[in-house]
């Protein structure tokens, strides 16, 4: 993306050819890591912010480096869009009072910058872990299981037969987990059912069998974000067919119906991220911030020891 002036305008027609030229499981894949580094950023924004710089790790805006002992290269900003106001769109029926027909949400260009842009005072970068923890994985699964309690549901281990890795029972209010798995893959399977408890209802209207696919890839997309998060590898073979996927939702507007998927994954993966950072943070479990991917080889690995201010 140029240096030249840059409108709100231009950044929506960058984002919707990027969701329409999604091919492939790799790119969704890609966009979720982006989440788990950077799970503050609306789902449109983490498509922008890897588009302009595919490596950034840990992004803010100048006022928060400032805040931290650093300053901006100014030349190295990422452009994002910034809602400034929602505006309500009203019709009046012969007199009668106003009522609000919607809400109209309205954006500006708004600068962040990722961390390598920044010099000052030395700061540490977060850490990759070499291989996946047990005790990350249990303790997500406390988490998890402490969270979910709060809608009602408990936890089951129990024998699911050897094709079923768990589900959930809603008219029981229980998430069921297959005994027979490890503890990363049962910790995975806990978070891809409290994603659908989250997300999902029986009673939905729009829950039939031609949607299941839609809330499969939701379910899924939010166990690999909260998983990277917590440093905890999730194979993304289910995504490989997710660009034909959204093509058979709906054949004019594949991109529109990945957005409308990002945005629910990334909205409910936050939360989660929150609720079990807390809840982790209360039994004083270690948090260490984790990398979802590798940094490229121009990136620092450990700290930035920049001038002093």
């Amino acid at each position: 993306m140029g240096k030249e002036a840059v409108r709100a305008e231009d950044l929506y027609r960058v984002l919707d050819a990027e969701m329409s030229r999604l091919a492939a499981g790799s790119d969704w894949s890609r966009w979720l890591d982006v989440a788990a580094l950077l799970p503050t950023y609306e789902f449109g924004n983490l498509v922008l912010i890897n588009l302009q710089m595919p490596q950034a790790s840990w992004v803010a805006r100048a006022q928060r480096w400032k805040q931290l002992g650093r300053r901006v290269n100014t030349g190295q900003g990422i452009r994002i869009l910034t809602p400034i106001r929602s505006q309500e769109v009203a019709r009046r029926h012969h007199g009668a009072e106003t009522s609000v027909d919607h809400q109209e949400r309205r954006f500006s260009i708004g600068v962040v910058y990722d961390v390598t842009a920044t010099v000052g005072a030395p700061i540490q970068l977060p850490r990759l872990p070499v291989t996946p923890d047990e005790a990350a994985a249990r303790g997500l699964w406390d988490a998890l299981s402490h969270d979910v309690a709060a809608d009602g549901f408990a936890v089951d281990v129990r024998p699911t037969g050897d094709s079923s890795e768990g589900f959930t029972d809603y008219g029981a209010n229980r998430i069921v987990i297959a005994d027979h798995l490890d503890d990363f893959r049962a910790v995975a399977r806990l978070a891809h059912e409290v994603g659908h408890v989250r997300m999902h209802s029986p009673a939905d209207p729009d829950a039939t069998a031609a949607c299941r696919g839609t809330r499969e890839v939701e379910a899924e997309s939010v166990a690999y974000v909260l998983l990277a998060r917590h440093g905890l590898s999730r194979q993304a073979e289910s995504f490989d067919y997710i660009a034909d996927w959204a093509r058979q939702v709906d054949p004019k507007e594949p991109g529109g119906v990945i957005k409308a998927t990002g945005e629910r994954v990334v909205n409910t993966a936050r939360r989660l991220i929150e609720s079990t950072d807390k809840y982790l943070g209360a039994q004083r479990t270690p948090l260490v911030p984790v990398q979802a991917r590798q940094l490229d080889s121009a990136c620092p690995t450990h700290d930035i020891d920049g001038p002093a201010l």
